[in-house]
């Protein structure tokens, strides 16, 4: 109710003025019809045409010249109309100064009323509020109107009316001047009595086409305006001289028309300036919207209370405690309040346009002023005694939060801020941050020093890029986790621990690490914490690195290039279980041990280091190549790799190829080529390809010598059809052999055979070969192939348990005997000198066998 009554005043004002302005324009329109009957008056009247030299003699607008009305029911007329915009006036203060008119109510008057009165927001008026002012200051009307609010408690305005006077501009308009007596009593902002009288002149135009009267001065003494601003430029202190000089970006000197740009400036930076106390000087800058006081001495902002179209201010790291001043401030975009005394801030509300607020480091407690400054972006309430964020919940639009050091405990209120980039709950007692799984554009989270130990609520937050959880319960696993599952999130994590590693590292070592980093010589926490995703380093050459200590704080490294340095252990390594390539050729390192549990590693490169032994990598299945060029590995070695890793691709012995190659005959270099396919160069990798294959498969080629592969590694499967092979001795090394085919050829030497036990499958058929006896020995054999031999008996055969298929057709073979306890499947001995008698008893006594036979 209170509320509603402070209204009736306002509204009255308002229904007066509207019905002051019909009146107006109602009455305006009888005397411009009596002034066409009165127009050939003038001509005849030598008073008046007397009167109305002086007035083209006026500037415009100028102090008029008294006149005679033309018709005294015209003077009265007027002077009523005066009288009542005066009294209007008047009534328009007092309700502004009232203490009973709500602050809703005097906002609306000295933003919209005060248009219905005055030509304009621009219409100057001499200051006759503060008495103590010596110095003669105009403001703009919304500042002076701002001021009646902002000086008094309490105060009632008087205007006793001594005068009226009219007079003519330049362009024909008429226009009045009011002289005046006015008094002022009541109660100032600071309790004190006022009660003063003064004199006072206001110029109001009268505008015949909107039939209507507006005041466009209001002033106590004559002044000229060029003489006043000079002597304001007098009055400053030096300081300020070079201040406005510098924002003005002004050489010259302080002539009328340079200061008059200099007033007209619209950023002002005084920030670190210690030697400025006060405000004062800026009351006449109503253009400015930039103003920059951090850092300085200022503690009172009521100076730049005018300033309607601010729309930055930094008062950071001042002494001011009172927001006050600001209330007519509706422009402001940007505000800047930290480390101040700043405790209310209700003034808030009256700043829609508010998009950065920082209230940080004040002791600001209630916080629900802020609801209505929706179109917030970004708020910074750090160190304050913020507990609850619900004032804080219909601020969907914000981008980016700051709620570190306060006593928050629920980010519940937050859940709606789909827009949210950046949050920071730094040392709070939070311990969840579930409600934050619906902000899909959170970018950076900050949860240093908090009790936070689980990461799930982000898993889906896409375009999530960095979380801060120095100091945190969250576990070292958790984190891991959170990063394997999400590899562009940056985690910083350990931070004191990683400046304490940084600053012990060698020199030789954080050139390394920077340029690897692509940082300087003091690279920030953020930087730093890169090293745990950073996937690979390369040292190649810097013979001053000695050991690998450093890098077990980069976990996550794919690619280690170590190579030729001074390094002998590679312990350090043996947690890095991401690595895909290690180079440590020609280093000092004798022990692969610690690399034995790398099972993504697929490439070694360990030429000419001191190995000897590759045991520990026989586990790593996923091995690809492995380089031991000019170290103790051998082919026993390789082989035994080989049975292990088949897959691999082992380059370890480059000299002995090349030497080998070189001997090749040009038939076999023939050969060779055509099995390497499309890329024949003898690279030291296609060599080695070559001499690794486990199968060969030669037709019809001109070779006869099998010395030529010697250099093979592991061969399983060689097959030979139509070549001048008649030796075998050759292949005797060749253990692991399953499969030799040597046919329709002159093989006749095959006495080596019995040294190869693990063939299972042996072809010698279209060639001489008349005796089988050394394949006694191959007790794995499972099928043989001796069709188109001059073979007699097969007595050799009778121990071959496992042998399975056998073909002896177009042989001189005539006994089956010693075949008759194998597990043939298959048997194939037509055109043989075995009985049809013999073949039937065979069939009776071996009915799963297929027998293929015929004379």
């Amino acid at each position: 109710m209170k509320r509603s009554r402070s209204r009736w005043p306002l509204l009255f004002l308002l229904c007066l003025l509207a019905a002051g302005t019909f009146a107006q324009q109602s009455k305006t329109k009888k005397p411009a019809k009596k002034t066409t009957t009165q127009k050939q008056a003038p001509k005849k009247q030598a008073p008046q045409k007397q009167t109305q030299k002086p007035v083209q003699k006026t500037a415009t607008p100028v102090q008029p010249e008294e006149t005679v009305a033309a018709a005294p029911s015209s003077a009265a007329d007027d002077e009523k109309k005066v009288r009542d915009m005066v009294a209007f006036l008047e009534y328009m203060l007092n309700t502004l100064g009232s203490s009973g008119t709500s602050a809703r109510d005097k906002e609306v008057l000295v933003r919209e009323s005060y248009s219905k009165v005055f030509r304009d927001g621009k219409v100057q008026v001499e200051d006759d509020l503060d008495t103590e002012r010596k110095t003669i200051t105009n403001k703009d009307v919304v500042a002076y109107l701002k001021d009646v609010d902002f000086f008094f408690t309490d105060v009632h305005f008087e205007f006793i009316i001594e005068g009226i006077k009219s007079g003519t501009m330049a362009d024909g308009k008429t226009f009045y001047k009011v002289s005046l007596r006015r008094n002022l009593k009541g109660t100032n902002s600071e309790g004190l009595p006022v009660n003063n009288t003064v004199p006072r002149y206001m110029e109001i135009n009268y505008d015949p086409q909107d039939r209507d009267l507006r005041i466009v001065s209001i002033y106590t003494n004559l002044i000229d305006e060029k003489g006043a601003i000079e002597q304001w430029w007098t009055d400053l202190s030096y300081e300020w001289q070079e201040i406005l000089l510098r924002a003005g970006n002004v050489s010259d000197s302080a002539t009328y028309p340079v200061i008059k740009k200099i007033m007209a400036i619209e950023r002002l930076d005084l920030s670190n300036n210690t030697y400025i106390q006060n405000l004062e000087p800026l009351t006449e800058f109503t253009n400015l919207k930039k103003l920059n006081l951090s850092h300085t001495a200022i503690s009172d902002l009521n100076p730049i209370r005018s300033l309607t179209d601010l729309q930055e201010l930094d008062a950071s790291f001042t002494t001011v405690h009172d927001l006050t001043p600001l209330k007519y401030s509706n422009r402001l975009v940007k505000l800047n309040a930290s480390h101040t005394f700043i405790d209310d801030i209700s003034v808030l509300e009256r700043m829609p346009l508010l998009q950065q607020l920082d209230l940080s480091y004040t002791p600001v407690t209630d916080f629900t002023f802020l609801q209505n400054n929706t179109e917030l972006l970004t708020l910074n309430v750090e160190t304050t005694k913020i507990a609850d964020l619900t004032a804080l919940q219909p601020l969907t639009k914000l981008t980016t939060l700051d709620l570190s050091r306060t006593a928050i405990r629920d980010l519940s209120p937050l859940k709606d801020m789909k827009g949210l980039v950046n949050l920071d709950v730094d040392s709070t007692a939070l311990q969840n941050i579930a409600p934050l799984s619906g902000l899909d554009a959170l970018q950076v989270l900050s949860l240093n020093a908090t009790q936070v130990t689980d990461l799930q609520p982000l898993q889906k937050s896409t375009h999530l890029q960095r979380i801060y959880a120095d100091h945190a319960a969250i576990r070292r696993e958790t984190a891991d986790a959170f990063i394997a599952a999400h590899p562009r999130v940056l985690i910083v994590f350990d931070s004191h621990d990683l400046k304490t590693w940084w600053d012990a590292l060698p020199g030789a070592w954080k050139e390394v690490v920077s340029k690897t980093m692509k940082f300087g010589p003091t690279p920030a926490k953020e930087e730093l914490a890169k090293l745990d995703v950073v996937d690979s380093i390369n040292f190649r050459g810097n013979v001053e690195i000695l050991d690998l200590e450093p890098l077990r704080k980069m976990r996550r490294l794919k690619v280690i290039i170590a190579a030729h340095t001074g390094i002998r252990d590679l312990s350090p390594l043996q947690n890095h279980k991401e690595v895909r390539y290690l180079d440590i050729s020609e280093t000092e390192v004798t022990d692969l041990s610690p690399i034995g549990n790398f099972s993504k590693l697929k490439i070694l490169v360990a030429d000419k280091s001191k190995i000897e032994k590759i045991d520990p990598l026989f586990g790593l299945t996923n091995l690809e190549k492995l380089y031991t060029d000019n170290t103790m590995v051998h082919d026993i070695i390789a082989q035994e790799f080989f049975e292990k890793n088949p897959r691999c691709l082992m380059v370890y012995k480059t000299i002995h190829l090349n030497r080998w190659w070189r001997g090749l005959t040009p038939e076999w270099k023939t050969v060779f080529r055509g099995l390497m396919g499309t890329d024949t160069t003898t690279t030291r990798e296609n060599l080695h390809v070559l001499v690794e294959r486990e199968k060969m498969h030669i037709k019809d080629a001109p070779v006869s010598d099998l010395t030529a592969l010697s250099e093979f590694v592991r061969p399983k499967e060689l097959h030979f059809s139509g070549t001048g092979i008649s030796d075998v001795t050759p292949l005797a090394n060749f253990k692991m052999l399953t499969s030799l085919r040597i046919t329709n050829g002159p093989l006749q030497q095959i006495e080596t055979l019995n040294q190869l036990t693990n063939l299972e499958d042996l072809d010698i058929s279209n060639t001489p070969i008349a005796e089988i006896k050394p394949l006694e020995a191959l007790t794995n054999l499972k099928t043989f192939n001796a069709a188109g031999t001059q073979i007699k008996r097969l007595d050799p055969l009778k121990n071959l348990l496992n042998l399975t298929e056998l073909d002896c057709s177009n042989t001189n073979v005539g006994k089956l005997d010693p075949v008759d306890a194998l597990p043939l499947k298959t048997l194939k001995c037509y055109n043989t000198k075995v009985s049809s008698r013999a073949i039937e008893n065979f069939k009776q006594a071996h009915p799963e066998c297929n027998v293929i036979y015929y004379r």
